[in-house]
């Protein structure tokens, strides 16, 4: 008789596949909002060897023998789920409420994560056999930077006036700091406070200095010199119109662009409505004038963009309008060097392409109903040149419109507009640095179309028969 050891072995071996088990790590289950402790198991396992080593010696005897198998108990990775237990209880105990510090009315917040949010931002992880629970700092921080724009308040800039004559600024409105959310600390916070057991935990913001505040000097900011200027001229307009202009114009008084920039009209403009003042007055609608809110706004847009063409700014969006305005063209003013706007969509805008801020300032003369938009910043040498208006695609307007009014007296007319042919407008504009370099090449094309004349009748008035 021969005992094969090797066979023994693999007997064994197959035998541990039916006795060994693996251990089951302690974890952490939630009932809802509710953290349950799911306890470990210790796992069994076979040991091949010290059986074995048992078993040869009974076998050799070739008696009757009982080998008890030797089995070890298998500890698992992670004994203790109690800890996690106990921090989620904590962490799921009550809403987390975010708030900012000594908030003000009208300030944004607070903000309440209920424990059904917060669960779902629950992590438990192992740490040296032992279950821990945490929030999740990267749904944390997703969720803080959601809610951060509604917390962000841009700074502003004080605005100014520069005396030419001494060339110094002279602050015209105070400036204040921004408030921006400091993302970062203010989760390093929360995680602090809700491991100490607090609910109300107010966020770290920052405050944002002005670029240039109301203290500045123009020998810090740069603002030194008079390097453009655009003008029109709107003699003749109406009450309503001559209103809205003087009204527009003052929102860009002391208006300072950082350098960098992009000039939004629409944006300094702000609302316009009866109830900021404006008037109503002519507007374009299609073919024909209508009477709109804000009618001569437009006359602003047009003197910010002839001082942005001959400032050699960046001209990033200008429309013009659908047909000629002859305020536009009054005493060398050209064919298309006019800007329409219409909030929110049709803007002007251009870019601060200057290593210093530009200032803004606006001013009507009285006597000659001159509008002027100039701007000061460090003169770099910039030189424009331009080229036109070429004229092309000219088109005669047609015949006139005759509209039949019943509320006028009866046999009257009167010339609503008055008919304006239609063409096209090239200016080409070139901008050289202080070497002689070009830096911007630029053509504004302008497609005007006609206009017909129109007139309101009163009934029993016969216009006449369109030839």
């Amino acid at each position: 008789v021969v005992y094969d050891e090797g066979e023994a072995r693999l007997y064994l071996e197959t035998l541990a596949e039916q006795i060994d088990f693996p251990p089951i790590d302690a974890s952490l289950s939630l009932d809802g909002v509710t953290p349950v402790v799911n306890p470990a198991r210790p796992g069994r396992r076979l040991d091949v060897e010290a059986t074995l080593a048992a078993l040869t010696p009974a076998v050799i005897r070739l008696a009757p023998a009982t080998v008890d198998l030797i089995t070890h108990e298998v500890p698992p990775p992670v004994a203790d789920a109690e800890p996690a237990r106990a921090e989620a209880e904590l962490l799921l105990d009550g809403p987390l409420t975010l708030l900012l510090a000594d908030p003000l009315e009208g300030d944004p917040g607070p903000w309440t994560l209920p424990p059904e949010q917060l669960v779902t931002m629950l992590v438990v992880q192992a740490d040296e056999g032992t279950l821990h629970a945490a929030l999740d700092e990267d749904a944390l921080r997703a969720y803080l930077e959601e809610a951060a724009p509604a917390l962000a308040i841009e700074p502003v800039n004080g605005r100014f006036h520069f005396d030419e004559e001494t060339g110094q600024l002279e602050p015209i409105s105070t400036s204040s700091e921004g408030l921006a959310l400091d993302v970062g600390a203010s989760l390093v916070r929360i995680v602090q406070e809700m491991a100490d057991g607090n609910r109300f935990v107010p966020l770290v913001v920052e405050s944002i200095p002005p670029c240039c505040p109301a203290t500045a000097t123009a020998e810090e900011l740069g603002i030194v010199a008079l390097v453009a200027e655009g003008e029109s001229y709107f003699i003749g307009s109406p009450s309503g119109r001559d209103n809205n202009i003087r009204l527009a114009a003052t929102k860009f008084d002391g208006v300072v662009v950082e350098p960098g920039e992009t000039f939004s009209f629409n944006h300094y403009l702000g609302p316009v409505t009866a109830e900021e003042g404006y008037d109503e007055s002519y507007i374009t609608a299609g073919e024909q004038l209508a009477i709109g809110i804000g009618g001569g706004i437009c006359q602003v847009s047009t003197t910010a963009f002839r001082a942005a063409f001959w400032g050699g700014c960046p001209i990033t969006e200008r429309w013009y309008h659908g047909q000629r305005v002859g305020y536009y063209e009054l005493r060398g003013g050209g064919v298309g060097m006019d800007a329409t706007v219409y909030s929110p969509n049709v803007d002007l805008k251009f870019v601060n392409d200057r290593a210093y801020p530009l200032l803004i300032e606006t001013e009507v003369e009285e006597a000659t109903h001159r509008l002027i938009f100039r701007f000061y910043s460090t003169d770099d040498g910039r030189r424009v040149e331009m080229d036109g208006p070429e004229i092309s695609a000219e088109t005669r307007a047609g015949p006139p419109i005759y509209q039949l009014h019943d509320d006028m007296a009866p046999g009257t007319v009167i010339k609503w507009q008055s008919a304006v042919d239609g063409l096209t407008a090239t200016i080409v504009r070139r901008v050289y640095d202080a070497d002689g370099n070009l830096l911007y090449d630029d053509t504004f094309i302008s497609k005007y179309a006609p206009r017909r004349a129109a007139y309101h009748y009163g009934p029993g008035y016969e216009p006449p028969e369109e030839e």
